[in-house]
């Protein structure tokens, strides 16, 4: 027992954000009593409550009686301000009015919303991400009057100025089967952020919390983000944001990383921020796993994915191979054709230009047209006949069978995520999305380049 509890020693506790959902899709209670709306044209004190809810639509709204006499009419100005103890808390419309005895009302908040005083800097942040999969990480312990639970449950991303902690939530297996069974939204993680050197502001928050949304993003392949990010200073809630920031309703969604381990992802996500610091390449970073996310999640069905999958391979062969490495430079570079691009960037991650084992269907289709030479001429033509509507495109189009296109889509997309893993300098394992093995835990294989 005593080994037990020196290693408990080393262990550090839990983050728990002070928000918690144990439903799917719950709503999350912001503020309940008076508030003032105002606009240039009223100023109306109301009492009623504020919850962030997430159907129809995720984000803050209002629910309040009115207490002082008003001209209806002025409510529906466009540009309500709401206010709670002086300070704004938010932009907002009214959607709903019931006349009976009372004046009731409804309505939105349409940009952010804030509750506090979020110009006070703070020691610390506290946030929750929900809809993020799984993922093994290091060892944390949560400690009661009866007994103390232990699981790999953080993650741990940290650069020159921040440090980042995300912790798994203790029933995370009984909240990811509520989430399939349900859909929708659930807080899955909580995490704290803290800045390695004095407190920490709003601004800054937003920006690093932004380039920590990307970086989850892309490692999550769906769309997830910090959400009730809480300012704390002292032990005290300073500020709450509830804005309503970018997160993908549930659905399962194939990603490259491992369950197992997060080996390399905190140097991963110090290149990551390393990058973002330049606004440029910060919205090259944005765009690619945009571009990503929409053809991973088959946006557009097959043909519209494709499209999007080859959005991406331009903008990563113009910023890798043209912009920072300059293999090509002037009009040369404008004037290849695009699979002769994909070919130069393949060319960079030492990946052939063959067809995976996997992908037969892609294969046979290449077997069948004596014009086409490889995976890369096989995707770009397919491309071009969703694309151009000529009568000849559309009848190869329509002869084009569905796994054919679906096999090209996941060969662009395993291209994208090989790109981007190369542009950050990643040389470890990742989860191989055209291996032929059944098993998920077997299709783990080093990065093309560190073979």
């Amino acid at each position: 027992m005593k080994e037990i509890n020196e290693i408990l020693k080393n262990y550090d506790e839990i983050i728990e954000s002070p928000l918690n959902m144990l439903e799917a899709n719950s709503f999350i209670k912001i503020y309940e009593g008076e508030f003032t709306i105002s606009s240039d044209e009223i100023k109306i004190v109301v009492v009623g409550t504020i919850q962030y809810d997430w159907f129809p639509n995720s984000g803050a709204n209002f629910r309040a009686k009115i207490v002082d006499k008003i001209d209806i009419l002025k409510l529906y100005n466009n540009s309500l301000h709401i206010f709670i103890d002086g300070l704004e808390f938010g932009e907002g419309l009214i959607t709903n009015v019931t006349l009976n005895n009372s004046i009731f009302i409804k309505g939105t908040l349409s940009q952010r919303a804030i509750l506090g005083d979020q110009s006070i800097a703070v020691e610390k942040i506290v946030f929750s991400i929900p809809n993020m999969r799984e993922f093994s990480g290091i060892n944390i312990k949560k400690a009661t009057r009866d007994k103390t639970w232990t699981g790999a449950n953080r993650l741990k991303f940290e650069n020159d100025k921040y440090l980042i902690l995300i912790d798994k939530k203790l029933n995370y297996d009984n909240l990811k089967k509520e989430l399939n069974e349900k859909g929708g939204y659930l807080i899955l993680y909580d995490g704290e952020l803290t800045c390695k050197k004095g407190s920490i502001s709003y601004e800054d928050t937003k920006d690093i919390l932004y380039c920590l949304d990307t970086f989850m993003t892309f490692i999550n392949g769906r769309r997830t983000s910090a959400i009730f990010i809480h300012g704390i200073h002292d032990g005290a809630v300073i500020w709450q944001d509830f804005t309503n920031y970018d997160i993908d309703i549930y659905e399962f969604a194939q990603s490259w990383p491992e369950v197992h381990s997060i080996e390399g992802l905190n140097e991963l996500f110090q290149k990551f921020s390393q990058i973002w610091k330049d606004k440029s390449d910060q919205d090259f970073l944005v765009s690619a796993i945009h571009w990503y996310i929409e053809s991973n999640n088959n946006r557009g069905y097959s043909d519209g994915a494709i499209i999007m999958a080859q959005t991406a391979l331009e903008l990563l062969y113009n910023w890798f191979i043209v912009e920072n490495k300059k293999l090509i430079i002037g009009k040369d570079s404008e004037n290849i054709n695009a699979s002769n691009k994909i070919r130069l960037l393949l060319s960079q991650l030492n990946i052939n230009y063959l067809v995976p084992q996997k992908f037969s269907f892609l294969q046979q289709f290449i077997d069948e047209n004596t014009q086409m030479v490889d995976a890369p001429d096989a995707v770009v033509q397919i491309r071009n006949a969703i694309v151009h509507s000529q009568e000849e495109k559309r009848r190869k189009l329509s002869e084009i069978h569905f796994k054919v296109k679906y096999e090209a889509l996941q060969l662009c997309i395993w291209y994208i995520e090989m790109s981007l893993l190369a542009i950050l300098d990643y040389s470890g394992k990742y989860s191989n999305r055209c291996s032929n093995e059944m098993h998920i835990s077997e299709r783990v294989e080093y990065v093309p380049w560190k073979k």
